[in-house]
């Protein structure tokens, strides 16, 4: 399941930011191709697309700042929800 949301994530910001490549681990901040705006409508797609719930602790840019960084975030969220 991680790979398809990584494939989702990366499709929304290739789409969202009209490019047509993009790394993985390229920090979409870093290379100032994202602003601060961005971000909330960012963590609202994820929020839509992947089912988990950002809260005020989850909102460090280091989450957000590449498909890696949001992948791995996702996969955490994931499985906390899973533990009973």
């Amino acid at each position: 399941m991680a790979d398809s949301y990584r494939n989702i994530i990366r499709r929304y910001l290739l789409d969202s930011l009209a490019m047509n490549e993009l790394d993985d681990g390229m920090d979409i901040f870093e290379a100032r191709i994202a602003n601060s705006l961005f971000a909330i409508k960012l963590m609202t797609f994820i929020e839509k697309n992947t089912h988990i719930k950002i809260g005020s602790g989850d909102l460090d840019i280091a989450n957000f700042r590449s498909v890696d960084a949001i992948s791995e975030f996702v996969d955490r969220k994931k499985s906390a929800q899973a533990i009973p």
